[in-house]
């Protein structure tokens, strides 16, 4: 009975024992192989993004070969099934076609080199910084919105790879760091506003000198990847004309993760300097009644001429 039932197998199975063992040899070798290098990298790689990004190199060459040599074991065999694996294929592509194309995003995203380790990005609605890039999803550290100065929020969020093809991409770090960042102040129009837009302008300029090259190399690198043409990088303070006051709005360029300390460090320049000048007066929402002399008998300010009385006495409540 058990001669007949190996008599029924077909041919390629009496030679799967022996690659059964080579495919338990091999996978076993590619494990220890990852472990050593990955504690290798470990003990000796002190910058954490070099050390995810070699350790990340060593798994896929590692699989990649256990791939290869799984190959050339069975390939004599995959020969003859393959019409049934194209089937198979076929079916899988589109049952798992989003990790599909979250696969092939990889690729993209890797050769591109437009985001990397430590990039900042907003895709599908959420800005973060980059800390992985998998074969099938990107993990960032959320970043919230300009009104909270940019700052993380130290959730983790994924996104799939496939995002970056579909979706728009915001990039911050991608060639120049620098970004347009807008601080405004308002002072009464009885101060003079002249002297208090110098000295905003005055100390917008102080914040700027010490990274003008590295401004002007990022936006030169942006004119030299796309068709870009820079202007002007100098702060400047735009004034107009508001209900409570004049409105001076100063625009300058900061560092995407500097954007709250730039903030804080103008405000309190401006703040100090405007101490120092009586003539300028910061200002805010105020109001202004006037009353007519009919308001004024209605409240009871005062006595209507026709409710006087001769003898000077009041008239009765």
């Amino acid at each position: 009975m058990q001669a007949r039932f190996l008599d029924q197998l077909p041919d390629w199975a009496h030679g799967l024992p022996w690659r059964l063992i080579v495919v338990l040899v091999a996978i076993t070798a590619a494990y220890l192989l990852y472990r050593i290098v990955d504690r290798q990298i470990r003990g000796h790689v002190a910058d954490p993004e070099k050390r995810l990004r070699y350790r990340k190199r060593v798994a896929y060459t590692v699989a990649g070969i256990v791939l290869l040599a799984l190959a050339i074991v069975f390939f004599e065999r995959l020969r003859g099934i393959g019409t049934l694996l194209g089937f198979i294929g076929a079916g899988l592509a589109i049952a798992l076609r989003e990790y599909l194309a979250a696969f092939l995003a990889w690729f993209y995203i890797v050769g591109q080199r437009n985001i990397t380790l430590g990039s900042r990005i907003e895709v599908s609605g959420v800005r973060g910084d980059v800390i992985d890039i998998g074969v099938f999803k990107i993990t960032l550290v959320e970043v919230r919105g300009e009104e909270s100065g940019d700052q993380s929020s130290g959730r983790l969020v994924t996104v799939p790879n496939f995002k970056i093809l579909t979706d728009p991409v915001f990039h911050f770090t991608s060639s120049s760091p620098f970004v347009w960042d807008e601080i405004e102040f308002i002072v009464t129009f009885e101060s003079d506003w002249e002297k208090a837009r110098e000295i905003i302008q005055q100390v917008g300029l102080e914040l700027f000198e010490p990274h003008r090259h590295e401004v002007e190399a990022g936006f030169r690198r942006l004119e030299s990847d796309y068709a870009f043409r820079y202007g002007v990088t100098s702060p400047i303070v735009y004034t107009s004309v508001g209900a409570s006051g004049v409105h001076l709005r100063l625009r300058y360029l900061t560092h995407v993760r500097q954007r709250r300390g730039n903030r804080d460090a103008i405000s309190r320049r401006v703040l100090l300097r405007l101490r120092t000048e009586p003539e300028i007066e910061l200002a805010y929402p105020t109001s202004r009644t006037y009353r007519t002399e009919i308001d004024v008998h209605r409240f009871g300010e005062r006595p209507r001429a026709g409710d006087e009385r001769p003898d000077g006495e009041k008239p009765e409540s």
